[in-house]
This record gives C-alpha cells, structure tokens and sequence, in this order.
C-alpha cells in the first residue's frame, strides 16, 4: 500500500507482482487530514484482503509546502559558538539566542555555557508561547555536552527540541544549524500528520509495517521519523522522482517536472540517472545537512492563489484552499488556465 499526502490531494494505491491493482485520489484537507487519509486508504482497499497487505509506503509533502508557504512553527534555536565564526550571519527566525560557551575542535570544553543566557532567552519564548526549540554548539559532534546542557534548562518549557549533533555528525556548523531549526519548525505539523496516518491504519485493522520515503530516496520506519522530521522534508518531490525512474526508462540528460496543487517540483536526471544533494539540500534557500535527490520545489502549483495589484499581477507561493473550479472562493492559477481556455479543469 502506497499513500503519498499532498497539500491538494491524497492518492493511495496498491501493488502486487502483476502491478497496480488498485489505486484511488480524494482530496486533502489539512484540518481534518485523518478524513483524507481514510477516506484514501478505505477506497483503495475496498475490494482488497486487507491482512494481505505486508508493506506500506508513505510520501508527503506537507512539511515542503509549509517551508515555501512560511507556516513553519516559531521556533527558538539557541546558539554556542565560541571563535572563529560569526554565528549572527546564520540567525534563523526571530527567535535566535547567542550564548556564551565554547568547545574547541578537538571536542574540548573551552568555556562553559552561561546558563543565566539560556534562561533569559527561554523567557522570552515563553512569553511568546514558543514550545519548539533547536540547540547547537560549534563542534558539537565531538563534544555534546553544551548541547544537551542547554536542552535540559529549556527540557520543561518544550514540547519538542532538536539537538545538533543528533541530525548529523558531518562538521559544518552553519548548515547543522539550519538542519536543527527545520527540524523542529516542522515536528508539531509532520506529527500531525503520522498520528492520522497512524490512527487511520488502526481503525481500519490494517497491521502492515510502516516506512516514509526520504529526501534521498531511502526510507525509514515511520516510528523512528518523529523525531527526524528534516529527513522526510523534501519526501513528496522525491516519491515524484522515484515513480519517474519506476515509469519512465530515462537514459539521457533529463529536466523533470511534477506540478502539483501547491507546488511545482523540478529535477534534474544525468545520463538517465537523479542528481543527489551529498552535501546536504537547500531550504528556502538554506544548506542543510539533509541528504537527498537533486531538487527544487517552488511555490507555484494548480492551486496558487493569485494576487493583483496595481502594478503586478502574482502567483504563488500562497495556497489559500481549493481553485473556485474545485469550489474555493479565491482565484488560482488553474481558474486563469480556465478563463482563458487553455485549460477546462472542472
């Protein structure tokens, strides 16, 4: 059973060794996603022995969509650097704590961390009704001693907290902290989205094991992403290119383009095979340390909404609900295909 979660649509389908047997495509609704998500899977599997059913596969990209659409959670990431960088040219978000403390590259406590920082930024967040936080200190992959330090004075406030050095042990300071922010920016609204999945699964008494695509094209079982988010942030672009390779016998120099309803996702095939990110992919224009396949997600899909002003008339990257030939109330992009027949969606 294959599930891939989209910002317009949730299309399911399963396979056997003769192919695909079933498959079925409704519509998301990211306040009720556990409707969609059965709704899906009940379709897809109506004619179908569902204690067969001994792998799923899921792909979403709901994480991608709220990073182009700024609806990332506030988060509070909190810094210890030491010399050598000035860590205020990567500040994050609004809400960005320096504080004091340092670990030399040999993994050494060169300074210890000033906890009286840690707490004065954590009572600015809290103030603000900020439950997520990213801490990371500078070559913490050796040492994470200040990490877990400045996680356990922000432990009691937190609902969620991302520590550097458990995201990656590669050495790169700024991209570990950008890796460490998207990781919690995302957490509350990609765990939405397993506890649907979850629920849904169970309600319908299907026991099968559960994996979601990586950015890179691998998966991981759905239990162990909770607390790794980042890894399946760009999982929706990277499902469209895997069903490429499944469906298409690629073997030349290739651009390949997946439009979606919020989205339109582009890569790039060398010689008939994807590009990969081996340093780690851009997020709204950020390094991180994720790696993936070769991909840009843009902010233009079937559903972006058009804006017009006196000068400019503009598309994406905002989704405000269905197109109005979908029964939305704001014009989209597919509504101006419409208009001007070169389209007849609906």
């Amino acid at each position: 059973l294959g599930i891939d979660v989209g910002g317009t649509h949730t299309d399911a389908a399963v396979i056997d060794n003769s192919g695909v047997i079933a498959s079925f495509k409704s519509k998301t609704d990211e306040k009720n996603l556990l409707h969609s998500i059965t709704t899906a899977i009940e379709n897809v599997t109506s004619g179908i022995d569902k204690s067969l059913i001994n792998n799923i596969n899921l792909s979403t990209t709901l994480s991608t969509n709220a990073i182009i659409e700024n609806r990332i959670e506030r988060t509070g990431l909190f810094i210890s650097s030491g010399p050598g960088v000035n860590p205020e040219t990567y500040f994050l978000g609004d809400y960005t704590f320096l504080i004091n403390g340092s670990i030399d590259h040999r993994g050494v406590s060169v300074k210890p961390i000033d906890k009286d920082e840690v707490e004065k930024g954590l009572k600015k967040c809290r103030e603000q009704g900020i439950k997520v936080f990213a801490a990371v200190s500078k070559f913490s992959t050796r040492n994470k001693n200040q990490e877990e330090e400045i996680a356990s004075i922000l432990n009691e406030d937190s609902d969620f907290i991302s520590m550097g050095h458990s995201l990656s042990g590669q050495l790169n300071f700024p991209r570990r902290l950008a890796t460490a922010y998207y990781n919690s920016a995302v957490w509350r609204i990609y765990n939405s989205f397993i506890d649907s999945v979850e629920k849904s699964l169970k309600n319908l008494n299907i026991t099968a094991p559960v994996n979601i695509l990586k950015a890179d094209g691998g998966t991981m079982p759905l239990s162990l992403s909770r607390a790794f988010p980042v890894e399946s942030i760009l999982s929706g672009p990277s499902a469209s290119i895997m069903g490429i390779i499944a469906l298409s016998n690629i073997n030349s120099d290739s651009v390949i383009i997946d439009i979606g309803g919020t989205t339109t996702d582009i890569a790039v095939f060398a010689s008939g095979t994807p590009l990969i990110e081996k340093n780690g992919v851009k997020l709204d224009g950020i390094p991180t340390l994720v790696r993936a396949l070769q991909n840009r997600p843009i902010g233009i899909g079937g559903d972006s909404e058009i804006v017009v002003t006196e000068k400019t008339v503009q598309v994406g990257p905002l989704r405000k609900g269905p197109c109005m030939a979908d029964g939305g109330d704001r014009p989209a992009l597919i509504d101006a295909l419409n208009f001007n027949g070169i389209i007849s969606y609906g």
